[in-house]
């Protein structure tokens, strides 16, 4: 199973060597750059103006007609509040690549995601590695807007193929500003077309602080194809739990969990757990890896997902 695991990343590097080498230089030339200085998030802050560290209470409101403001002296904290929707610097980041918080974009503002899924098979087949390419943007009103293009690198036999999947578009709406409703909930509906199928994924959102340092999200999911059969819209219902643990402005430490349950073909269960960490390079870019192992007969013998992430 390692074996397989090994070679089957070793051949997707050699395949991908460019693409890697532009992120590596990317985020170690990002780093010399202020902390979280995004435009959309910073503006606005008049202590940020005479190069005060900001402390958990205060606020940037972030009006966009306001000059951009770049912080060079400290990082802001992340439960400082940020934007017109007085959300905490945290919930603009993926903190939890199984589980969502909130919107993350303010409005104006714009990410690029690049994701690999990596899907380590029980059976001893080979590894998949699904990959999506997603921009995010912060459409205002509490609404966000994500587009993603999906790619595949699998494959029997040694005869590992890059293919493209497809594509999907996610809308974002959270209920309330930060704080105003418990767990902050946001309604998230994703299109897809994917392998020539169309299919939708509703999910309800949920997510907050727990004291200083540590941070939660909870999703409620549905998966399916659009058909009339229920053996074609292959009916998923799933949700996940993430927490996290903020150890400084740089790094989090967490945890997720997922439970899925595939109402199709006599049913089946999965089960997975396990670590997660992201570390901050500044105010663009940031890298989250999460590993779970699975734990029923019908589970992946793991979900591991790797995300690397840029704010314009």
């Amino acid at each position: 199973m390692r074996k397989t695991t090994v070679s089957t990343i070793i051949g997707f590097v050699r395949n991908n060597v460019r693409i890697l080498l532009v992120l590596l230089v990317m985020m170690g030339a990002t780093s010399l750059n202020a902390q979280y200085s995004n435009s959309a998030i910073s503006r606005g802050s008049e202590q940020a103006r005479g190069g005060d560290t900001l402390k958990i209470k205060d606020t940037i409101t972030g009006p966009l007609d306001m000059a951009e403001v770049t912080v060079t002296a400290k990082k802001y904290p992340l439960q400082t509040k940020v934007g017109p929707y007085n959300q905490p610097l945290w919930s603009t980041m993926r903190m939890f690549p199984s589980t969502r918080v909130y919107v993350m974009n303010p409005p104006g503002s714009v990410m690029y995601e690049k994701w690999f899924d990596i899907r380590d098979r029980r059976d001893g087949g080979p590894t998949q590695i699904r990959m999506r390419d997603e921009f995010t943007f912060g459409l205002g009103k509490r609404l966000q807007l994500d587009l993603y293009s999906h790619t595949v690198y699998d494959g029997e036999n040694g005869n590992k193929t890059f293919s493209w999947r497809g594509f999907s578009w996610e809308i974002r709406y959270a209920l309330a500003d930060w704080g105003k409703i418990w767990g902050n909930p946001t309604i998230y509906y994703e299109m897809k077309m994917l392998d020539g199928r169309w299919g939708i994924e509703p999910k309800l959102l949920l997510g907050d602080r727990i004291g200083n340092k540590g941070i939660w999200g909870l999703n409620f999911i549905y998966e399916g194809n659009l058909a009339d059969t229920k053996v074609d819209r292959k009916p998923e219902y799933a949700s996940t739990a993430s927490y996290g643990h903020i150890v400084n402005n740089d790094l989090t430490l967490g945890v997720s969990g997922m439970y899925r349950h595939n109402d199709y073909g006599g049913g089946s269960n999965e089960v997975y757990l396990g670590p997660l960490i992201q570390y901050r390079f500044n105010g663009h870019a940031y890298l989250t890896v999460e590993t779970m192992p699975g734990f029923t007969q019908s589970s992946k013998a793991s979900r591991s997902t790797i995300i690397f992430a840029w704010r314009f």
